[in-house]
């Protein structure tokens, strides 16, 4: 009797191990989805896109040649996402059965982007040249060519208002006079900056030489 029930509980073991593996089977072979990531407009493939399963960390980006693979997938239905700054996000519904490859392609529809109203406002007037505060000449190549000058106080001769003088018989230093004003009135300043001091500015103008400017 305990050689027939022991028999029996190894069958019945047999039975429930062949049956949770025949059930098991088929969760044991995932599912693979394949496809590209194309522009619907000119049908150029878009690489280093990712393709994302929504619902599950699980994303994938397209190669150079703008195609993809997702392995070892869970089973049943999936959703997919691609989003791309410029095109119209799309989603893809797919079920995933077992032990099988699905292809699912996206063909992206571009999105121009839109700004608001941009409203562009002045904050100055046209101003009389006599009148304005400020005055700025721009010294151009033709100028320095005209004038064959080899350095900037050479050309600054020829601006309006502006008169270069050599001050000293023996060191022949030069100053800018602006408006009669004497030269510590007047700043040397390159891209904005003051490089040079009062004191350097009176021997700095034969320093730059014009293709400097």
């Amino acid at each position: 009797m305990k050689k027939v029930f022991s028999l029996f509980l190894l069958l019945l073991l047999a039975f429930f191990t062949a049956s949770s593996t025949v059930l098991a089977a088929p969760d044991d072979r995932p599912a693979h989805i394949v496809g590209h990531v194309r522009n619907s407009a000119t049908g150029e493939f878009l690489p280093h896109v990712l393709v994302t399963v929504k619902g599950h960390h699980i994303s994938v980006s397209t190669d150079v040649t703008g195609h993809y693979m997702l392995k070892n997938l869970p089973l049943g239905e999936l959703e997919l996402e691609v989003e791309v700054p410029g095109f119209v996000p799309q989603a893809h519904k797919v079920t995933a059965t077992p032990d099988a490859t699905l292809v699912s392609d996206f063909e992206l529809v571009p999105q121009g982007v839109t700004l608001g109203d941009v409203v562009v406002s002045a904050t100055r007037n046209v101003t009389k040249r006599r009148l304005a505060p400020t005055l700025v000449n721009v010294l151009d190549a033709k100028i320095f060519e005209h004038t064959q000058s080899s350095f900037l106080s050479q050309a600054l001769k020829f601006q309006p208002g502006v008169r270069v003088e050599d001050n000293c018989q023996n060191c022949g230093f030069s100053q800018v006079r602006i408006n009669g004003l004497d030269g510590p009135y007047s700043q040397v300043l390159i891209d904005s900056r003051p490089v040079f001091s009062s004191l350097a500015g009176v021997y700095g103008l034969e320093q730059i030489p014009t293709n400097m400017i």
